[in-house]
């Protein structure tokens, strides 16, 4: 048997997902995780970290308070993990004057961070909804599956503030389509497909999202949707290069085992939109899509999740439907 490990680290540019035996000891899955990194950040003296272990481990209050649910399922089918410098993470978080210190593994995440703050600063639940932690210094707010390693300094530390959510200058009321993208990242189709490891959110910088979709063996692409008009309008976008911050060159798109393959043609609006009937830039001109792929097109109430089911069978080979050109 194999689990899927998901590899968080500083020194990766995003997540990585390997495979790796369900026995493995942990010299061997170290050793793997060491694989992925780039040749020259490779070194024994890194860290493993593993995300269940760090979000386990549990201080007085939150035992007392009950804390999340630490029991793991009798057969994971995946781990989390985090590889890094540090061992241990000295976590600052400061709030309307007031701060608050603590130490986690590398591998615990923001949403666990974020729930200890709110419970030692005593925030009560009404106010505790608008709040995320931000990178101190900085206007970035990760999102929550974000391990705490991949913010710290040369001293393993990581300091952040607790916020508002989506304050853009100063104004804290977000954008209405980023709160129905916000609902629908956090809906039971969309986290379904999280938890079956067909795609994950990467980022959400309004108005374009960032996430990864899973292909065959478990290859991650990013896509870089657009969502300008959201959700009365479709999303717009195609596979991304996050290390070099601009479209995934063709030669690197996935590619269909099946006749939709057609879709993931990358010579398409020169690689910046899919050919696909739910992309706002691909439906313009192809009227009789309408007719020959209703269940691809567009809606406002399914939203994002309509965009990356249709890319995600696509890329793994389970629609058997061509385009018309």
């Amino acid at each position: 048997m194999t689990l899927r490990v998901f590899l968080q680290s500083p020194l990766l540019p995003d997540m990585v997902v390997f495979t790796i035996d369900a026995n493995a000891t942990a010299a061997d899955l170290k050793e793997k995780c060491l694989a992925q990194l780039p040749e020259p950040a490779r070194s024994a003296s890194l860290e493993v970290s593993d995300e269940f272990e760090a979000d386990a481990e549990r201080d007085a209050d939150e035992v007392e308070a009950g804390g999340e649910d630490s029991s793991r399922a009798a057969e994971p089918k995946s781990r989390r993990v985090h590889i890094g410098r540090c061992k241990r993470v000295k976590v600052t978080v400061r709030y309307a004057g007031r701060t608050v210190e603590r130490e986690f593994r590398p591998a615990a995440t923001i949403k666990r961070v974020t729930a200890w703050a709110i419970r030692k600063l005593h925030i009560s639940p009404g106010d505790a909804h608008e709040l995320v932690l931000q990178v101190a210094g900085s206007d970035l707010q990760p999102s929550s599956d974000k391990h705490v390693g991949l913010f710290v300094d040369d001293h393993c530390r990581a300091v952040f503030d607790l916020v508002r959510g989506y304050t853009v200058n100063g104004n804290s009321t977000p954008p209405a389509g980023k709160i129905a993208l916000m609902s629908h990242v956090e809906s039971a189709p969309f986290l379904s497909g999280v938890d079956s490891s067909k795609w994950s959110l990467h980022a959400i910088e309004w108005p374009v999202i960032l996430i990864n979709v899973m292909g065959p063996g478990g290859a991650a692409f990013t896509l870089r949707l657009n969502c300008d008009g959201y959700p009365q309008q479709a999303p717009s976008g195609a596979f991304w290069d996050l290390p070099k911050n601009t479209w995934l060159p063709g030669v690197q798109w996935p590619r269909s085992h099946g006749r939709g393959g057609q879709a993931l043609r990358s010579d398409w609006r020169e690689g910046t939109a899919l050919y696909i009937p739910c992309d706002r830039e691909s439906i313009s001109g192809h009227d009789q899509w309408q007719q020959l792929h209703p269940a691809w097109l567009w809606s406002p109430t399914v939203g994002i999740v309509r965009y990356l089911d249709v890319v995600w069978h696509l890329m793994n080979g389970s629609y058997s439907a061509s385009l018309a050109a």
